[in-house]
């Protein structure tokens, strides 16, 4: 065979190769957090010499990134406790994969403006208060709610999302605000509002991490899912020993005050994350229930082996033995 035509065929070959080995790997995030502040980081550019590429798309909540984690537009996203139920509820096919513990009561709040007169959340009985359909702020006023002896159908609950809740509050067309960090100290720092109510003596709202079953059939998405979650264990680390670095990260990367992460990164550590299990099921499916027995869900999913995917423990990336970005 001519020389020619065997280097033709070898550089065929080797182009087929890593053709098929190369991975675009999409990532929903949002302001704050973790992979917020992966992304920040940029170690995911070592990543190219493993042939995976990571993309990012940043989304205002939960329900709206898991829509499109459905849907294929995405591959992995985390969210608060309720856009994952309410996710599965419509059908979605999702798994959970990871888990990060919430540590602080202070990360999710009802506002109201300043000089209103409603003092305590029983006073909120018939008001309007704005809040994102399907969030973790939904789930965290229905127990502020319980708490003080009220339910959701007494009170008149206005879907909005992060955007528009802001002028709406400011404008006075809600009454409270329910709502998450950053936003919550955005607007604590911009407006005066107050706080009403926060978690203290409620459940704490963990972080929850998604992928599309697609992707843990497929083989080289499935290496990109096992990379990601051993980066974001390895940044969580990272985190827990560079307070001011992470502030700063984040403010540059996100275009938010260092004055607002200053608050709301301390709100966060220490940061972490881990496999999803079994057990991880029981809050999950709680919440479920209770937003079927309101009518808020037609019916709870039922949350078992099926709705969770098994990884092998995060490493972080020096067992990839990977380097790159800020470390």
């Amino acid at each position: 065979m001519p020389r020619p035509l065997v280097s033709t065929l070898l550089t065929a070959s080797l182009l087929t190769l890593t053709s098929a080995s190369a991975v675009n790997f999409n990532i929903g995030y949002q302001k704050g957090g973790l992979p917020a502040l992966l992304k920040a980081r940029g170690i995911l550019d070592a990543a190219k010499a493993q042939g995976i590429t990571f993309t990012w798309s940043l989304f205002t909540a939960g329900p709206p990134l898991l829509e499109a984690t459905s849907a294929g537009a995405v591959d992995f996203g985390g969210v608060g406790d309720a856009p994952g139920v309410f996710a599965l509820a419509g059908g979605a096919d999702l798994k959970y994969v990871a888990v990060t513990q919430s540590h602080s009561d202070k990360g999710e709040a009802i506002l109201v403006p300043p000089g209103s007169s409603i003092k305590t959340v029983a006073d909120l009985k018939g008001k309007r208060i704005g809040v994102a359909r399907g969030s973790s702020a939904h789930y965290f006023l229905y127990n502020a709610l319980k708490a003080a002896g009220l339910k959701l159908s007494d009170v008149q609950v206005v879907p909005l999302l992060p955007p528009d809740a802001r002028p709406a509050f400011e404008g006075g067309n809600i009454d409270a605000w329910a709502i998450w960090d950053p936003y919550l100290t955005v607007a604590l720092q911009g407006t005066q509002a107050r706080v009403l109510r926060d978690h203290t003596g409620l459940p704490l709202s963990n972080g929850y991490y998604l992928t599309n079953s697609r992707v843990l059939k497929d083989p080289e998405k499935k290496r990109a899912l096992q990379y990601l979650l051993n980066a974001l264990y390895d940044t969580a680390g990272w985190a827990n020993h560079n307070e001011a670095a992470v502030v700063d990260q984040l403010s540059a990367d996100l275009g938010i005050p260092k004055s607002v992460l200053s608050v709301t990164v301390k709100k966060s550590l220490p940061f972490n994350i881990r496999s999803f299990t079994a057990l991880d099921n029981r809050p999950l499916q709680q919440l479920g229930n209770a937003f079927a027995d309101i009518g808020v869900l037609p019916s709870a999913p039922k949350l078992g082996t099926n709705t969770y995917a098994s990884l092998p423990k995060f490493q972080g990336l020096d067992a990839l033995k990977v380097s790159g970005g800020n470390k």
